[in-house]
């Protein structure tokens, strides 16, 4: 069964300790791999010594024997070396440890030229340290050994070995619960902030998340999450705004449906007259049905489920035919709608979102221009590279502090005016989506009583 610590504090605190224990092992690897190279180099050191000694006393016979004068030499039969032939044939042998005996001397250790050194394990475990070599003695040839014996440099190195196997749990220990306490430390605020993400619903959205560093890793996650929470809170402020004014909106054209029918059905009239009530009525009824297919359409804009068909648009004749189609809403105030500008002008676009477009801002200017007035479209290319579709009134103008606002859904700027003339403070914000999604942009140029000048700006593809 695969077991894994739950929170971060404890899986911190055994990473710390599983890479402090690799790091220790490689450090006592190293440390003890240090000591047994220096001891082995003392023990080197010694047997060149030995050597150094052992050479002032041996001589050799005019016959090939050796002779080996160690009177001046207190520790010479200390010393444990043998003599060999250049052809393998033992000519001395100092053998001051009993029970031990060494091999003979091989070819291949023949072979080698000057003192070499390696060591040696016996049949019975004693470990040994052996320099070999060629001397020449009076002309002659031979090959002498010097050992000695491995057995205290490994007991030495054994009590290092200990003592490091003896303080390493203990240093572990304590390096986990310092990491722990650390780790504890250095995480309380990320109990914090999850104690106070916890506390946060949709009625304090405003609470944000506590931020002690902004500079450090925590910081900066408390500034995300509370960058989250700002535009959380302000999409559900939105939401609530939109669902509080689409309620208003639909209910004032329920409300007039049902009153013009309760007046409707008080007294007994004549045909006429409920003629005219139906009349009111289906006017009524045309105003709800608008503003219920708009917020379908800002619905699906907002679910992203709206899907654009590209197409190459000769403008000036789509620009035409979309103003024939509002155009008897103009000629009912003894308005005239006028196409200027560019020939011959061509975009890909969506033609049933710019044509929303165009119907939106031309239905705004017949609403809020005067009665006998021109309404300018004016086409034209700028630098080759963008169309600019103006569409100019001559209405009462927006004041400066409403220009920023009226692309957003459900705004007027006279609200008891804009209800009269049947609107609901969604065309503007519908055209501008549609020109984002056009890849393109919508600007307003207006002065109270000088009318206003909309503009759409697209791409020339």
């Amino acid at each position: 069964m695969h077991v894994r610590p739950i929170n971060v504090r404890t899986r911190l605190t055994l990473w710390y300790v599983l890479i402090l224990a690799l790091m220790l092992l490689a450090y006592a690897g190293t440390f003890i791999t240090l000591v047994f190279l220096n001891l082995r180099k003392d023990l080197d050191r010694q047997l060149e010594q030995d050597y150094e000694i052992v050479e002032e006393y041996i001589t050799a016979a005019s016959d090939g024997s050796l002779n080996i004068e160690p009177d001046n030499d207190p520790y010479f039969h200390e010393r444990w070396f043998d003599i060999w032939t250049t052809d393998g044939m033992l000519m001395y042998a100092s053998r001051p440890f009993s029970g031990k005996s060494l091999p003979g001397v091989s070819s291949a250790e023949a072979s080698e030229v000057g003192f070499t050194f390696h060591s040696l394990t016996l049949a019975n475990q004693v470990r040994l340290r052996i320099m070999s070599g060629k001397i020449n003695i009076e002309g002659q040839w031979f090959y002498i050994r010097l050992i000695q014996s491995e057995e205290r440099l490994w007991r030495e190195l054994k009590v290092y070995v200990q003592l490091l196997l003896l303080l390493f749990p203990p240093g572990l220990l304590i390096a986990g619960l310092g990491g722990y306490v650390l780790a504890k430390r250095f995480l309380a605020p990320v109990d914090r902030m999850a104690e106070t993400a916890r506390r946060i619903s949709e009625k304090n959205l405003q609470e944000r998340l506590p931020v002690h560093n902004t500079a450090d890793e925590l910081g900066r996650l408390a500034g995300a999450f509370n960058a989250l929470l700002e535009r959380l809170q302000e999409s559900f402020d939105r939401l609530k705004q939109f669902t509080s004014d689409a309620a208003h909106e639909l209910r004032t054209p329920l409300t007039a449906i049902r009153s013009i029918g309760e007046v409707g059905l008080q007294n007994r009239r004549e045909a006429e007259q409920y003629r005219e009530i139906i009349g009111s009525m289906l006017e009524e009824n045309q105003r709800l049905t608008r503003l219920v297919d708009n917020l379908l359409f800002l619905s699906r804009t907002d679910a992203g489920s709206f899907a654009l068909a590209s197409e190459i648009i000769d403008v000036s004749a789509f620009v035409r035919k979309t103003i024939e189609l509002i155009l008897p809403l103009a000629e009912e105030k003894d308005q005239e709608i006028r196409l200027e500008g560019e020939s011959f002008l061509r975009i890909t676009a969506d033609p049933a979102l710019l044509k929303q477009v165009l119907l939106n801002l031309l239905d705004n200017a017949i609403k809020y221009s005067p009665k006998q007035t021109i309404i300018v479209v004016h086409l034209e290319a700028v630098d080759q590279n963008a169309l600019h579709i103006r569409v100019i009134d001559q209405g009462p103008g927006i004041p400066r502090e409403h220009q920023t606002k009226i692309f957003e859904r459900f705004y007027r700027v006279d609200k008891g005016r804009s209800r009269e003339l049947g609107g609901a403070g969604l065309g503007l914000s519908i055209a501008a989506w549609a020109m984002s999604a056009l890849g393109g942009t919508i600007q307003l140029e207006s002065q109270p009583g000088k009318g206003s000048i909309f503009t759409l700006i697209l791409p020339i593809h």
